[in-house]
């Protein structure tokens, strides 16, 4: 992970920050001992595992093992990076963050662009009435208008004009898709020209791009920005900057196709509201709407292509394992139609009315094959099969198998050994391999010599001098322990700190994890306990070298090499003596 920003500045927010403040103005936090808990935001639960130590500065969930300190949260909840997660810590509390990185500097520099572009754009449709009209006739308020930040597109030389007199290099704007090579003659040309702009923001409320639609029937009808170092419309949804707040107090999203729907729903006062850009939903739309809620109710359009996106989405959805609901409009219309038609509390009662997205891929195969001939169930059954190989819930799966033999009449067994056979595997369940006991137990050591490392230099200095890391059998435990003696070295060791060090989001997860557990730490002596552990672990160690040993002299002496069986027994008799001492 690439780091800009000196980790001077980086310890400084750490200490001068409140994890229980900025976690706190995200969700809600309820006191329990030393310890704040609340329902954890990144996946779905009815008990409360998710816990933050204003003590240690850390969070970790118990229930899905992620964990970390302020930033971790932040890039996982906003999914920005370990520098944009720094720089939105440093601004809350009042600490600005110098650009001193080329990289980071350059990209800053492309969104500043891209914010002077959307300022002209916004003015540009103030004065231009033919356009504002446009929006206004379309039931956008002006208010609506200005907190999408909408704007309106002019000329090609107009644009180009005002590229010149803020001196904006063309090298940078050709890079951000705003302007074009011209064929004709030497030069450029605006990208958008006399079209309605809709700035797309990211989940941080950077511009990254634009979406931009014409005033009259031509075509093509949208147009969106091509792909840039800022911008792909397959990692982003509209609104979100907007929206992420509500989803998370409401639980729930509501997903629509285009910027119009956004606005409309938004406007009408139901905030929770995303769209996918007007392209079928990708993996990692789906992953961003899994970021902040469990549950998505989707509203694409009735027709024809909002049917076969809806039916995209759903297994798209379902590999994020979201819940899905679909909102059917009545008389085909679309979100934005609907509610400025209908208003606000009968969207809300069609939401209320929304079916699972299992019912609604039945009840589209059954309309488009009414007569339910033998070979017409055959074909619902192994589309509908399609669906279930992606529900995970094994329970779910079951219900979902139970409703379709019933709305098909088809006898629940033979449906289930179908589907087995779809499935390409005896049983529903899937086998986990445990790991033994013995090597549990292992890990437990080295994780228990890591939280008495976290707890005192004195314990730092034990394992330094009297332990070889090499030791470790667990490798993520072995980097954890190199990097507490580096922090310990330099006067700095901090379980947030030791996070900030390792720069990896699963190592994070596995600090917190150990240092929010319930181990007893206080009032024991922790070089007595470290060189305890010490001497357990070689024990352990050395077990499993003559174990080897052991199994290496006895398939030597099968094949009669009678000189390599002596000196493994040599070597074999040294381990033991020394296992004895130890």
């Amino acid at each position: 992970m690439a780091r800009f920003i000196p980790n001077e500045i980086i310890d400084k927010i750490v200490e001068e920050s409140d994890i229980v403040e900025i976690i706190g103005s995200y969700i809600s936090l309820k006191k329990s001992g030393k310890n704040y808990q609340a329902l954890c935001p990144f996946h779905h639960e009815r008990t409360p595992s998710f816990i933050v130590s204003p003590e240690k500065q850390l969070f970790h969930c118990f229930g899905c093992g992620v964990g970390g300190n302020v930033f971790t949260f932040l890039m996982k909840l906003e999914k920005v990076s370990f520098p944009e997660a720094v720089k939105i810590v440093g601004e809350k509390i009042g600490i600005s963050i110098p650009s001193l990185d080329k990289s980071g500097g350059y990209k800053e520099n492309l969104y500043r662009i891209n914010t002077l572009v959307a300022d002209f754009f916004h003015q540009k449709l103030k004065e231009n009435r033919f356009a504002l009209n446009y929006l206004l006739k379309r039931g956008f308020k002006k208010s609506i208008i200005d907190t999408f930040y909408l704007g309106y597109a002019p000329s090609s030389q107009d644009f180009l004009n005002f590229c010149d007199d803020k001196k904006i290099p063309k090298d940078k704007l050709k890079e951000l898709g705003l302007i074009l090579p011209s064929q004709r003659k030497e030069g450029y040309y605006a990208y958008f020209r006399s079209r309605i702009i809709f700035p797309i923001f990211t989940s941080a409320g950077k511009i990254c791009g634009f979406g931009a639609r014409v005033l009259d029937e031509s075509l093509p009808k949208y147009l969106n920005s091509p792909q840039s170092p800022l911008f792909d419309k397959g990692e982003n949804l509209y609104g979100l900057n907007l929206a992420k707040q509500s989803i998370r107090e409401e639980k729930e999203v509501i997903l629509v196709e285009g910027y119009t729907d956004v606005i409309s729903v938004y406007q009408e006062g139901i905030r929770n509201v995303v769209a996918s850009l007007g392209t079928s939903l990708t993996p990692s739309q789906a992953k961003l709407l899994k970021r902040y809620a469990n549950k998505v109710y989707v509203a694409y359009d009735e027709d024809s292509a909002g049917e076969s996106a809806t039916l995209r989405g759903i297994d798209t959805l379902l590999d994020a394992d979201l819940q899905i609901k679909v909102i059917s409009f009545p008389g085909g219309d679309d979100p934005a139609d609907f509610i400025q038609r209908k208003g606000k509390e009968s969207f809300i009662k069609v939401k209320k009315e929304s079916i699972s997205y299992f019912d609604y891929r039945l009840n589209l195969e059954i309309s488009q094959k009414p007569s339910l001939e033998l070979e017409e169930k055959l074909e619902i059954v192994n589309s509908l099969f399609l669906t279930l190989r992606k529900v995970r819930n094994q329970i779910a799966r079951n219900e979902l198998i139970k409703r379709l033999a019933s709305k098909l009449n088809i006898d629940k067994s033979s449906l289930v050994v179908e589907f087995q056979k779809f499935m390409g595997r005896k049983n529903f369940p899937t086998s986990f391999v445990k790991s033994s006991p013995k090597a549990s137990e292992d890990k437990d050591k080295e994780k228990y010599l890591l939280q008495i490392m976290l707890c005192g230099e004195e314990a730092v200095e034990i394992v330094k001098n009297e332990f070889s890391l090499d030791e470790f059998t667990n490798p993520v435990y072995r980097k954890i322990a190199q990097e507490i003696i580096k922090l310990a070295e330099k006067d700095q060791l901090s379980h947030s700190k030791l996070i900030n060090r390792i720069e990896d989001e699963n190592l994070s997860s596995v600090v917190s994890s150990f240092t929010l557990s319930d181990f007893p730490l206080d009032g024991i002596d922790k070089r007595k306990v470290a060189r305890d552990i010490i001497s357990n672990l070689r024990r352990i160690s050395n077990q499993r070298k003559i174990n080897s040993y052991l199994e290496e002299i006895k398939e030597s002496d099968k094949r009669g090499e009678e000189e390599k069986v002596r000196e493994l027994s040599g070597k074999l008799s040294q381990l033991k003596r020394k296992t004895l001492l130890d």
